[in-house]
């Protein structure tokens, strides 16, 4: 397949390079007695085998964006737990229930 489509351009590059040309008799109201044909030779500036060069490609930054920082919720400490202590009858609530000389708030202690 690829002979053929180049043997057919060739064929036809070769008929395209033929062109009548007329001879030049000093033609002045005379009739033309003869038509040559030559074939027309193109000579190329720079050969088709070389690339072609190109201005480069100017390719722009991309765009910064600039996010603003995420807002961070930071929740306030919990209110620090007490330890209530009754002095009579003397012992912690939940282990004394009712306490007749009033609840005192004592810090809460690690286990000893």
């Amino acid at each position: 397949m690829k002979r053929l489509v180049l043997a057919l351009a060739l064929v036809i590059l070769l008929i395209g390079s033929v062109v009548p040309s007329y001879a030049w008799h000093g033609y002045h109201g005379y009739k033309r007695r003869s038509v040559v044909i030559v074939p027309r030779i193109v000579v190329p500036i720079a050969p088709f085998w070389v690339p072609r060069v190109y201005p480069p490609v100017v390719v722009a930054p991309p765009p910064v964006y600039i996010y603003p920082a995420p807002q961070v919720y930071v929740p306030p400490p919990p209110p620090q737990a007490y330890w209530y202590y009754c002095d009579d009858p003397s012992g912690y609530y939940p282990y004394v229930q009712h306490c007749l000389g009033g609840w005192r708030q004592v810090p809460p202690s690690p286990p000893r």
